[in-house]
């Protein structure tokens, strides 16, 4: 907490004259009024949305094959997932870039098909590419971890007394499964929001995200006050975040189970 508060300070206090420190509030005024910087952080948040949201989706069925086989193949098949963190994020961006790039991998194969080459770097879309690559090991682990857990007890009392595969999916898998997709989507979208490597790679200045931006104001124009607020705004946002959809999950998981 101690380098929270540290910011937080920061941000209030800007030197006046004779280098006193005074309490203001303009840099916030200045940053929540700011149509450059409300449109940022909205792109900030609904990026890390996306991502985690196409992380879960992709990672719960793999969750749930996991399921199905045996003990050697689910080590091997979680080690290839989980070995990607393994590797640092600057390389593995540095990856994308040679794939995605105007003169990547894959425009080259569509130019040489005949196709015209698109454009999958310095927007939305190599930044969610990335990020998505880049986080989803988090959200398969914690899947893993919770789907594992299930009883197959459970899942064969309900297809004894008739349900279906999607009825047993609904209402016994998901329910059970909602601690494992709270946990990773709380992961990947706290670490997509903040990361600074990915969106400085793969997004360039078009697609500016609220940490490049922070690391902007303090190492090259040495604006403390404002890189120290604008970490303040973000941090408060993801906490929000988290806690709506931590409320949200454990709500409708009491719900589920006692109702």
């Amino acid at each position: 907490l101690l380098p929270v508060a540290s910011l937080s300070v920061t941000s209030f206090f800007k030197a006046g004259p004779n280098q006193h420190y005074q309490f203001t509030l303009d840099i916030y005024k200045q940053l929540l009024s700011d149509p450059y910087d409300l449109s940022m952080m909205w792109r900030t948040f609904k990026l890390a949305v996306i991502t985690t949201a196409i992380s879960l989706v992709l990672a719960f069925p793999v969750a749930l094959y996991l399921r199905q086989i045996s003990s050697r193949w689910r080590t091997v098949i979680a080690f290839v997932l989980l070995s990607p963190l393994l590797t640092s994020v600057v390389v593995r961006t540095l990856a994308w870039v040679i794939v995605l790039g105007p003169k990547g991998v894959i425009n080259d194969a569509l130019a040489s098909m005949g196709f015209a080459r698109v454009a999958l770097i310095y927007n939305e879309l190599g930044v969610i590419i990335g990020l998505t690559h880049i986080f989803f090991g988090y959200m398969a682990l914690s899947l893993m971890t919770s789907v594992l857990r299930i009883d197959e007890s459970l899942l064969l009392a309900a297809s004894n007394l008739g349900a279906s595969r999607w009825v047993i999916l609904r209402e016994i898998i998901i329910p059970l499964s909602l601690p494992g997709m709270l946990t990773g989507s709380i992961l990947v979208f706290t670490l997509s929001a903040s990361t600074y490597a990915t969106p400085a790679l793969l997004g360039g200045s078009s697609i500016k995200m609220v940490a490049p931006e922070i690391y902007d104001l303090a190492i090259n124009y040495l604006e403390w006050n404002e890189a120290a607020a604008l970490s303040c705004v973000l941090f408060i946002g993801i906490v929000f975040a988290v806690w709506i959809a931590t409320y949200t999950a454990e709500r409708g998981r009491r719900r589920v189970i006692f109702e």
